[in-house]
């Protein structure tokens, strides 16, 4: 046959009606993406708190009754003269105690007598205030104080499975094939999304969403590959951008549902259930002609010429009649692995750079949007805008890709967010510094799909799923880190957002290192991918000192 862009734009189109509804599949699919991938947000989210008190009652109607806790909890004095409780000890005081009215109590105690008798751990549990939030795995398990980092793990082990699974389904996509490792991704997410909201404890909770995160991970790349495959050159950005636009619809609607149901185990399975919503997809997702032109060529056919009936066009018979040379025909027959990615030096320089970009991209990504509650205001108000603000980013790069190439657009928007990130470093709390960080929200979510779509074309057909899937272990290994940089906050506030600024400058500049794709075909084989894009570095970096020792010449001049 002849290589299939060829058959695209010569024949099939390169995008028609086929590739539309291919296009629209991967799309509605991807909304429950959108709900499972930030579900933390309000499945593990903390309410305020404090140590419940044998013989005092310290909260009515969900509210923390202040004059209660003024008898039983410790509290510090803030600068706007209120009054901050502390959330993991109480007063050293028995049940005894609190037997006799307000007025008496304070006969027998002050608040220098109550603090000189020392403070006692939160033994007999906690009170959560249940106005914003019914119930959390959070208030539900009790992991706050001393277990407060099981809320970090439980994150971070989701994006451990996000990780795997990047590998596990990118493997069995270029394996198997595209479709039956799509299917089995959607299969997955639904039964273990829906068995996590049946958990009876916190261990199996992670369990199943561990399995969650691996399968979301499937459905992520695989339809990101498939999309990819089905158009021609021009339209790719195209594509790659309208997709996971559905991504973000499906954090706005997941902002909606989460408003409405406060009940941690009801939301989660909201979002899970809306899987069985893509079974009649066993019968029409189709598999990806271009990865069947490697293993079965009549296969490959049946699914042209399905294509060209939809699109209303026809491919001739000598385009199925062009034989590859025998020496890529087992080439492309071949299993390959991570390692082909790093066994020659152009292949393995491009790779570790993409996965950098993508490490970082993701660390930035999911530290911002995991972690909205770190800003003032509304959480459901602050995640809606943060999740509306990722839709004018993929919007834009349907113009900036096309007209500025692939990497200048991801390497400014990275910059930009290292800017904003800077910014926000230095920003008091309040609506500007939420502003600035939206706007660094935006960046990052254009650097992140932009990178995406640009490393689908830097990579070889052959071993295109696994170098995406390796990307996005990349990413997902970001991901599972970026929970934990939070704790740096600890020692100082500012931080977290100090340290994704750098790294996010870097992965800009690293960027620029890599070939522009552009219009240009796709590497096939492994053999194309080592000649594609030789030299680049050497060139830019030529260039830069080139142009650093004009500008001294210039200056001493």
């Amino acid at each position: 046959m002849l290589p299939f862009d060829e058959i695209l734009t010569k024949y099939l189109g390169e995008f028609g009606r086929y590739q539309g509804w291919v296009l629209f599949l991967m799309c509605f699919a991807e909304i429950p993406v959108g709900f499972h991938q930030v579900a933390s947000v309000f499945l593990a989210a903390v309410p305020a708190y404090h140590c419940a008190v044998p013989g005092l009652v310290t909260s009515r109607d969900c509210r923390p009754i202040p004059q209660a806790l003024d008898m039983s909890i410790p509290w510090t004095q803030e600068k706007n003269e209120s009054r901050q409780y502390l959330q993991c000890s109480r007063y050293n005081l028995t049940e005894q105690d609190y037997n006799m009215s307000s007025a008496a109590f304070w006969q027998h105690h002050s608040p220098e007598s109550l603090s000189a008798g020392g403070n006692i751990s939160c033994d007999r549990g906690w009170q959560y205030d249940c106005t914003t939030f019914t119930s959390t795995i959070v208030t539900e398990w009790d992991i706050v104080c001393s277990a407060g980092w099981l809320k970090r793990l439980t994150t971070a082990l989701y994006m451990v499975g996000v990780m795997v699974g990047a590998v596990l389904f990118g493997d069995l996509a270029d394996r198997w094939g595209r479709r039956p490792s799509y299917l089995l991704s959607l299969l997955v997410q639904c039964v273990f999304g829906v068995a996590a909201a049946f958990a009876p404890n916190l261990a199996l909770f992670v369990i199943f969403r561990f399995f969650v995160g691996a399968a979301t991970s499937g459905v992520i790349i695989v339809s990101c590959v498939m999309v990819a495959e089905f158009v021609g050159p021009s339209e790719r950005v195209k594509v790659g951008v309208f997709r996971p636009l559905f991504f973000a619809v499906g954090e706005i609607i997941f902002a909606g549902i989460a408003y409405g149901i406060r009940d941690w185990r009801m939301l989660q399975l909201a979002i899970s259930l809306p899987n069985l919503l893509f079974i009649p997809y066993f019968w029409v997702c189709p598999e990806s002609p271009r990865w069947l032109m490697s293993r079965d060529q009549e296969k490959a056919k049946e699914v042209t010429l399905s294509m060209a009936r939809m699109n209303k066009v026809n491919v001739p018979d000598e385009a199925f009649l062009s034989e590859d040379p025998e020496s890529i025909k087992e080439e492309l027959s071949r299993k390959y692995s991570i390692m082909d990615l790093l066994r020659t030096p152009n292949m393995r320089m491009r790779s570790l750079k993409c996965f950098y970009v993508w490490f970082t991209c993701s660390l930035v990504f999911y530290g911002f949007s995991l972690n909205i509650t770190d800003l003032s205001g509304n959480i459901y108000l602050n995640f809606l805008i943060s999740s509306i603000m990722e839709i004018p980013a993929y919007l834009s790069l349907l113009y900036l890709q096309e007209r500025f190439g692939r990497k200048i657009p991801v390497f400014t928007y990275l910059f930009l967010t290292g800017l904003g990130l800077i910014i926000v470093t230095v920003l008091p709390t309040g609506n500007s510094r939420v502003a600035v960080a939206m706007l660094s929200k935006l960046c990052i979510t254009g650097g992140f799909q932009g990178i995406m779509i640009y490393s689908i074309e830097l990579f070889p057909t052959v071993v295109r799923n696994t170098g995406m899937g390796s990307s996005s272990m990349a990413a997902r290994l970001g991901a599972t880190i970026s929970p934990f940089l939070w704790l740096l906050a600890d020692v100082w506030r500012p931080a977290p957002y100090l340290l994704f600024s750098i790294m996010t400058i870097l992965a800009g500049l690293l960027c620029m290192l890599l070939p522009e794709t552009k219009g240009l075909r796709l590497p096939q084989t492994l053999g194309d991918g080592e000649e594609f894009g030789k030299g680049v570095t050497e060139r830019m970096i030529d260039s830069a000192l080139t142009t650093l020792k004009l500008r001294k010449g210039n200056d001493d001049a």
